[in-house]
């Protein structure tokens, strides 16, 4: 299913865990070479810099050729520039598999995110083209969905993944839009339903190990779901959405949306400090800014100025005392560095545990640098 080897995306997390564990001094320098010369990915994975960089030049280059065969192959068609299209994206889509992916061993490294979206952009052009000229949105969407659900599942793509977060929301809005009596009242139940079962899906995906490939997908999934979630309530976007399309100028139910903008916020922060949840909290904190501005837009009872310095002071208040509360339990995360635990790290050493269950119960060393005896010594032949 994952375009990628397995066994180096797993050679990856335990690096990364290990690093973090040498940085809060839980490993030793010697261990740590240890783990990188024993788990070798194989991949090319460049920094961001130049990732940036070999994408912008695959783009270039892309460009290029697909405008030369379109003057070679002289079309005088949109069915033929299609079918050209629908070529061009296949012979990508091989090249990445087999070549960038399959021998060169990439791995984020520009090439292949840039291979993957413009081979995806040419079979959706393509297809788009050879649908017939009444085609309706709805189904410029059904047909784009798939590709975009397959692509962030094969090759553990977050644009793609957000991508069909829009478009599988996309195409409920667009249904509930046929019948416009049932949407003016549906509309915003069926998001903040959407959006919870989304939630629930990324929740238990990041909880199974099965799935630790895919964890930053699914957290993308979970951050669009949490915001996704407070937008369909929020009263401005719903009264916005109300007049725009239907010519009213005040939602039903007013009164459910006025409370459902405050409540959501200090339900976030509730949660996210109960279930010491960091993206549940941020969110939080930014819901509640936009619940005071929403509040600011219909009721002008002081100035933008003052709104904005009341709004900051309690995103202040609220940060502080959050951070005062998460300081009273060991090991939940603050700013302190030996307490920065993500959502990434908690599987990546669900990872090193089973991964330790496997290696046979080291004999007795004198020498062990770690109390228990789980790691071995801290000389360069410690077993990770």
């Amino acid at each position: 299913m994952i375009a990628y080897d397995r066994a180096g995306l797993d050679a990856l997390l335990i690096r990364d865990a290990a690093q973090e564990w040498c940085r809060q001094g839980l490993l030793s320098e010697e261990q740590w070479l240890a783990v990188q010369a024993q788990h070798k990915s194989g991949f090319y994975s460049p920094n961001v810099f130049v990732r940036i960089g070999l994408a912008i030049f695959t783009l270039v280059l892309l460009s290029a050729a697909l405008g030369l065969g379109a003057l070679i192959s002289d079309l005088n068609s949109e069915t033929g520039f299609a079918l050209l299209c629908l070529f061009f994206g296949l012979v990508l889509f091989l090249m990445l598999e087999l070549w960038i992916i399959g021998s060169a061993r990439h791995y984020g490294s520009g090439v292949d995110d840039m291979l993957l979206y413009f081979g995806t952009s040419l079979l959706l052009g393509g297809l788009y083209m050879l649908m017939p000229s009444g085609s309706q949105p709805l189904d410029y969407a059904c047909v784009t969905l798939p590709f975009l659900v397959v692509g962030s599942i094969r090759y553990l793509d977050r644009l793609m993944t957000a991508a069909a977060f829009g478009y599988a929301l996309m195409i409920l809005m667009l249904l509930l839009m046929k019948s416009p009596q049932l949407a003016l009242f549906a509309m915003p139940f069926a998001g903040m339903l959407f959006a919870g079962g989304v939630y629930f899906l990324a929740r238990h995906g990041q909880s199974r190990y099965a799935w630790r490939h895919w964890h930053s997908a699914l957290a993308v999934l979970e951050l669009l779901a949490i915001v996704l979630f407070y937008v369909s309530g929020n009263y401005w976007v719903v009264q916005q959405a109300g007049y725009g399309w239907f010519q009213i100028e005040q939602p039903p139910i007013a009164w459910f949306f006025w409370i459902f903008t405050f409540a959501v916020p200090l339900a976030y922060l509730y949660f996210g400090l109960r279930r010491k949840d960091r993206l549940m909290l941020d969110v939080g904190l930014g819901c509640v800014a936009v619940a005071v501005f929403t509040y600011r837009a219909y009721f002008h009872v002081m100035p933008l100025a003052w709104a904005a310095v009341l709004g900051g002071a309690v995103l202040f208040a609220v940060a502080y005392f959050s951070i005062r509360h998460l300081r009273k339990t060991k090991g939940v995360y603050t700013y302190d560095a030996d307490a920065d635990k993500t959502l990434l790290q908690e599987i990546e050493q669900q990872l090193i545990a089973q991964h330790l269950a496997q290696q046979p119960a080291p004999a007795p060393n004198k020498d062990a640098s770690l109390g228990g005896g789980q790691f071995g010594g801290g000389g360069a032949d410690g077993q990770f």
